[in-house]
């Protein structure tokens, strides 16, 4: 397998995690996983899942989603990345791993994620 593990989770901006919740989770159904107040939801859909981020937007996002890559081997995928001449962002610590914002060259955001080692 390459430097990408697979997806991890799709992500969607929030203005209310309230309202939020209240679709996901009671008008679709996917279960809760874990949730930090108004900032942050994980929920199950099925072998992908669902993060809202949030309640710092002031209006709905115009559509579409954020993918988010697992890997393993983020310092080497950062070097592959440079090489190819992709633009990267700093790498983040998300508090159980790191996480890495890139750009497609349409300029959709792709996160990539590293979960920290036990």
């Amino acid at each position: 397998m390459g430097l990408i593990a697979g997806i991890d989770t799709v992500f969607y901006q929030v203005c209310s995690m309230e309202r939020a919740l209240g679709f996901y989770r009671d008008t679709l159904g996917l279960d809760l996983l874990h949730r930090e107040g108004g900032d942050y939801a994980l929920l199950s859909a099925g072998a992908i899942n669902l993060t809202l981020t949030g309640e710092l937007a002031v209006a709905p996002q115009k559509g579409g989603a954020t993918v988010v890559f697992a890997t393993t081997q983020l310092d080497e995928l950062i070097a592959a990345l440079n090489a190819a001449g992709t633009v990267v962002g700093q790498v983040q610590d998300i508090g159980g791993g790191r996480s890495l914002d890139i750009y497609d060259p349409d300029g959709n955001e792709i996160v990539v994620i590293e979960e920290a080692t036990a």
